[in-house]
């Protein structure tokens, strides 16, 4: 059986998200009354119930929390080994996502990463992250 990864849901809270790594640019969601960041979009702050809420460029920077190296994967449009990791951005908010072009003997909690956006398909960019200041293998 042949299974591609399904495509992200691209309406909703989440439509600007996906907007903006389309056009290169991670967006996460900021209050405007508390200046608290969080991802992912919500219709209210999760620190003081706020409506007014926009979406914002991150620095796009963080750091590796936790990461776990995919032998084995259902989907066929994606090779593997592949690494999957909890990255805490700069903004103090988490995201999951991938390390990309990194010798997965240089991977480990606590180092730095920068996003970068991998064209996936109809359109849709996939934000993954490299190690910061190390070239690809």
């Amino acid at each position: 059986m042949s299974l591609e990864r399904p495509l992200p849901e691209l309406n909703g809270f989440a439509e600007a998200f996906w907007k903006g790594a389309s056009e290169g640019a991670l967006l996460i969601q900021k209050c405007r009354a508390c200046e608290h960041f969080q991802h992912y979009a919500r219709p209210f702050c999760l620190r003081c119930d706020s409506e007014d809420l926009e979406m914002v460029r991150s620095s796009g920077r963080g750091t590796i929390l936790s990461y776990t190296v995919v032998h084995r994967t259902p989907y066929t449009d994606i090779a593997t080994p592949y690494v999957v990791a909890l990255i805490r951005l700069d903004e103090n908010v988490t995201i999951l996502s991938h390390i990309v072009e990194a010798d997965f003997g240089r991977i480990s909690c606590d180092k730095r990463v920068t996003v970068m956006f991998q064209p996936f398909r109809e359109s849709v960019r996939l934000p993954a992250f490299t190690l910061e200041g190390q070239a690809a293998p």
